[in-house]
């Protein structure tokens, strides 16, 4: 009599989970050329689903290279997956960053949006700043609720002003809430159209805007580029297509671009579209009619500066872009053409850096060329009426006092700068305060 053999049982059917895969449930099949093949599937951690082919001399081999195999896709599929329960700084860092890095923004809203980004982590520079309602040590879960969101948003206006914390939340909505939306961590932004109260109180003490310098500070600016020489510490390129003088003008036009917005506040975009047609002189004034195609707010305004040292150093500037048919302050190597954004941006960060440690300035360190529209703003505050600081600033808010008011009236608020020059002093304190200075938007 045969002897039975007993049936194999048959596989389940059942669906794999997450993680789970098939190659216990399915049996090799030999090849004419004696290998043994096996196809299986694996549910990753992202919730795709593979069918991988492993093969092996024996079925044992072809089981383990399958489930070696298997185990690699896990933990590949596992680094691309977050849990609610994660870190979200690490999120923040590892996802959000890199999407600030690639988003196709003006280079000056970019160097901006990451310098908010570290205030938002608990990154901030200044000692004396104590964010102690940052996201840092929160998970993706804890982080993400309303209450704790708008406490580090309202610190933040405290601390660095109105205009800062709104690029915040800029930066939260988009780039932070919007992504984890996107991998499924968050239904939706929890500070979406909730109102938050972000106009940076500080006691009773409304502090609205962006960072400002003290006078001494600004005053201690003024002198040290007054003095600099952009000569100093350049070496001649290696290889290239650029000169020794080259980069030597790289560096005086920083200077020079730094020096006229220390002045008179205007946007980094606006100073370096400036053309000769657009400046007069006046003795020691020197009066720009912007037009409104060059402004952001496309409003046109005239802006004085009344201090002799600065009048004298673009005079001659004027005469060269004059006869070259250029902007005020062009290409370092071309005259007759705009500076190229990318590298005016990397040649203003490089000396602001470089003031910041050689003048003690610790808000330089993060801060650029709008930190100077704070400055002037409070400089000024009390002594030169809000109407004719916003024409001279040519902010966008107020619109009925701006039109209510001469802008060459203007020529005050240069005046009372002019007074507050005291050359060759230095810094009493490195404590840059909150300004209650007009908002202001990235140069």
């Amino acid at each position: 009599m045969a002897k039975k053999v007993a049936a194999r049982p048959r596989a389940t059917t059942a669906r794999l989970e997450i993680g789970e895969h098939s190659i216990d449930r399915v049996d090799p099949q030999e090849q004419d050329d004696g290998q043994w093949w096996l196809t299986w599937t694996i549910r990753l951690l992202d919730g795709r689903t593979l069918r991988p082919r492993s093969k092996g001399r024996t079925k044992a081999e072809v089981r383990r290279r399958a489930k070696r195999k298997a185990k690699e896709l896990l933990t590949a599929s596992g680094s691309e997956v977050w849990k609610v329960t994660d870190n979200l700084v690490s999120y923040i860092e590892k996802v959000s960053k890199p999407a600030i890095e690639t988003a196709r923004i003006a280079d000056t809203s970019r160097d901006r949006y990451l310098l908010v980004y570290k205030l938002i982590v608990g990154g901030c520079s200044r000692e004396d700043h104590k964010h102690s309602h940052s996201l840092k040590g929160h998970t993706i879960a804890t982080g993400t609720r309303f209450r704790i969101l708008e406490r580090c948003l309202v610190e933040i206006a405290e601390l660095h002003g109105s205009e800062t914390a709104h690029q915040a939340r800029s930066v939260l909505g988009k780039y932070v809430l919007d992504q984890l939306i996107r991998d499924e961590l968050i239904d939706a932004s929890p500070i979406a159209g909730k109102r938050l109260d972000l106009a940076g109180s500080k006691g009773d003490t409304p502090t609205r805007g962006g960072v400002a310098l003290s006078a001494d500070e600004w005053n201690a600016v003024i002198d040290y580029l007054l003095a600099l020489d952009p000569a100093e510490g350049i070496e001649p390129p290696k290889r290239g297509m650029y000169t020794l003088e080259d980069r030597i003008a790289v560096v005086a036009n920083a200077i020079d671009l730094t020096l006229l917005q220390t002045m008179t506040g205007l946007r980094i975009g606006e100073a370096t579209n400036v053309d000769p047609s657009m400046v007069t002189f006046d003795g020691d004034e020197m009066i720009f009619d912007l037009p409104p195609e060059i402004t952001k707010t496309k409003k046109g305004r005239f802006v004085h500066v009344t201090d002799p040292a600065i009048v004298a150093r673009f005079k001659p500037r004027w005469e060269t872009a004059r006869a070259s048919g250029g902007p005020l302050i062009p290409s370092p190597a071309k005259p007759g053409v705009a500076w190229d954004q990318r590298q005016r941006n990397d040649a203003v960060k490089k000396l602001y850096l470089r003031m910041a440690e050689e003048l003690g300035i610790p808000a330089l360190e993060t801060e650029r060329s709008h930190v100077w529209r704070a400055t002037l703003n409070t400089l000024t505050l009390g002594d030169v009426p809000e109407a004719i600081r916003t024409a001279h600033l040519g902010h966008t808010a107020q619109v009925n006092r701006r039109n209510y008011t001469d802008a060459r009236d203007g020529a005050m608020l240069a005046r009372k700068l002019a007074g507050l020059r005291t050359p060759e002093s230095t810094p009493k304190s490195t404590q840059s305060e909150s300004s209650p200075a007009i908002p202001d938007e990235p140069a």
